[in-house]
């Protein structure tokens, strides 16, 4: 089954040390911004500064509202001072999911 649903999947990897301060913004920043109808936050254990967010939207609409909100950008400002390197954001769509039937 196809859902519509638009998404990410992002991989973020915090400067040294700075792994918890980006784990707890983007958190927060997700859940304030009411924007992502499903997500998951994801450490990777041997890496402690390095993250995955899954994040998806009702519908095409909602990303676009989202992508271009003043809050994104000022959450990507804030987040962009926390990394190492340029994150790696992939849009994706899922085709087989716990929520879909």
């Amino acid at each position: 089954m196809t859902d519509p649903q638009p998404g990410y999947v992002i991989k973020m990897v915090a400067k040294p040390g700075r792994g918890n301060d980006l784990r707890q913004l983007a958190t927060e920043y997700i859940k304030k911004s009411g924007a992502s109808d499903k997500w998951v936050m994801c450490s990777v254990p041997d890496e402690p500064d390095t993250m995955w967010a899954f994040e998806f939207f009702t519908n095409e609409e909602a990303r676009q509202r989202y992508e271009g909100s003043e809050n994104a950008d000022t959450f990507r400002d804030a987040i962009m001072d926390l990394l190492s390197e340029a994150p790696l954001r992939v849009e994706v769509r899922p085709h087989s999911a716990s929520w879909l039937t």
